[in-house]
């Protein structure tokens, strides 16, 4: 009993480091799902973008846009919007160019420069939201969701 207890202690360890270097990667944060006349408007979330898996590859070719640069696996955010919208606007800003790809109910979009941001009507469902730099590199950023024009 001894020894099944070791091998599994020493299997443990063994496999904590690859765990570990795999949990970036997996990164998520669930935005706080959101329906006509949310509050407070804007919403605006920060975190840091980069990766080293090419946004283009996550895209595929079904993008509306061009998908430039590296981001992580998974998405950087995932969006709930609850009913339908005929106006929203989701836009990053950062002290670089940054692209942003956004995968929903109604397409996959990609945008890129000093300030990317997609804006219209939105149908209600999930999105997975990924923000990429050019080079990969991690780079902080501000992410604002709103129903007015900025």
């Amino acid at each position: 009993m001894k020894f099944l207890k070791l091998s599994i202690a020493l299997t443990g360890l063994a496999l904590a480091p690859m765990l570990l270097s795999v949990a970036p990667a997996m990164s998520q944060e669930a935005l706080r799902p959101i329906s006509p006349k949310f509050t407070p408007d804007p919403q605006v979330y920060v975190g840091k973008a980069g990766g080293d898996v090419p946004l283009a590859s996550i895209a595929t070719s079904k993008a509306n846009g061009q998908c430039q640069g590296l981001t992580q696996q998974a998405p950087n955010y995932s969006l709930t919007v609850q009913r339908d919208f005929g106006f929203l606007t989701l836009k990053i800003s950062g002290d670089q160019n940054l692209s942003l790809l956004v995968k929903g109910p109604d397409g996959i979009y990609c945008r890129s420069g000093k300030s990317p941001e997609l804006s219209g009507a939105w149908v209600a469902g999930n999105y997975e939201i990924w923000i990429s730099t050019p080079d990969g590199d991690r780079a902080p950023y501000r992410l604002t969701i709103s129903e007015t024009s900025q």
